[in-house]
């Protein structure tokens, strides 16, 4: 443990300090002042450790501490915070909890951004705890303050959260971020975050943004697959491997093998939105995702509750692909895994993305609980 910072010393606490039993004999104080003992560790301040030069002095170990490190920090739990599918004026959405426990931490915890592509338009705030989960954001950015937490604060050019301090015992960043789009811009943006600690940085994590307006082939990378009772990324499914759809011969919901995965690049998707469809939050890897609706190109069918396809240009559908697919209305029910959901609106996003379908014997597959045409042979 660290020696005192002020009165009374002695050769018996020195040798404590490094490792040796306090009555070691004849221990001098310029074999333990100049490395003879044990090399000195410069991981202290200059004014707490011993010079080395003679004359030698007790006071020149007040506050060593022989084990002490250089702060650093640890992995990221998330190094990718995404929000997708959202629109202009939207309420608040709250992203899961990102960790990284930390060596040696001191102080306070600074965070900045940096805008790599893209206008930020939305409000992004953040909530810190070393302690445990600050918890979710409500109104007006409330909240965050579960654990001893931050609150929601600002992530520009913050030196210091909240009253949040890092030590050996609260060494743990946990963070969770929150996000609000303009009520009428849209968005696409990429953020570089800097954490910093004891003058240590960290640029480890990026925050994607992406809000579109009102307003093919494929789905939008970020909408994850359903596997059996779980979610999985496109990235990490391969032909082979168990999905779910639907058999309109039993009429049930089944496990199926994939015959075929595609990965085309697309832009001009559209984002379906449904009444009572709550966010998914998933992670694939170190990338954490906010999904919101149903990103899609527009000749690309989904089910209605009837077995009707739909889709938004049911005319490039057929044209392309063979497929006789009705247009698309706000109020049509559309064939969840496990219920009936309504068409509340849909978005454009123009922005160029991967996209993905994959083949079944069914040709279709739940993906973000919807059950979609596979549109390939």
């Amino acid at each position: 443990m660290t020696l005192t910072s002020s009165g009374q010393i002695s050769i018996s606490d020195i040798n404590g300090e490094f490792g040796r039993s306090g009555t070691t004999a004849n221990s001098s104080l310029e074999d333990l002042s100049d490395g003879t003992v044990a090399t000195i560790n410069t991981v202290n301040d200059a004014d707490d450790r011993p010079d080395g030069s003679a004359p030698h002095a007790m006071s020149e170990f007040y506050s060593y501490d022989h084990n002490a490190a250089n702060t650093s920090f640890g992995t990221w739990s998330d190094t990718t915070i995404r929000f997708i599918g959202l629109e202009p004026g939207d309420g608040i959405t709250t992203h899961a909890l990102s960790t990284n426990a930390m060596t040696a931490p001191t102080g306070n915890i600074g965070i900045d951004n940096t805008v790599t592509s893209g206008t930020v338009r939305g409000s992004c705030l953040v909530a810190v705890s070393s302690k445990g989960d600050p918890g979710t954001a409500g109104s007006s950015f409330s909240g965050g303050t579960n654990n001893s937490g931050s609150g929601y604060e600002t992530i520009s050019s913050n030196s210091s959260i909240g009253s949040v301090t890092m030590n050996s015992t609260d060494d743990t960043i946990n963070a969770r971020f929150a996000f609000q789009p303009h009520s009428v811009h849209t968005e696409t943006v990429n953020r570089t975050i800097t954490w910093t600690v004891n003058s240590v940085t960290n640029t480890d994590m990026t925050v994607f943004t992406s809000v579109t307006s009102f307003g093919g082939f494929c789905i939008h990378e970020a909408v994850p697959v359903n596997c059996k009772d779980y979610y999985k990324h496109i990235s990490e499914l391969e032909v082979g491997d168990m999905i779910m759809s639907y058999n309109f011969e039993t009429n049930s919901v089944e496990e199926v093998e994939i015959l075929k995965i595609e990965k085309p690049m697309h832009s001009d998707l559209v984002v379906y939105r449904f009444e009572d469809m709550e966010d998914i939050q998933y992670t694939h890897g170190n990338i954490s995702t906010v999904n919101r609706g149903l990103s899609i190109t527009k000749d690309h069918p989904i089910y209605k509750e009837d077995g009707t396809m739909v889709c938004l240009d049911p005319a490039k559908a057929k044209e392309l692909y063979g497929l006789d697919a009705e247009e698309i209305q706000k109020g049509d029910r559309i064939r969840f895994m496990d219920s009936i959901k309504v068409i509340d609106k849909y978005l454009f996003s123009p922005d160029e993305t991967e996209t993905y379908t994959i083949l079944t014997k069914n040709n279709n597959f739940f993906a973000g609980g919807v059950l979609i045409h596979s549109e390939i042979t």
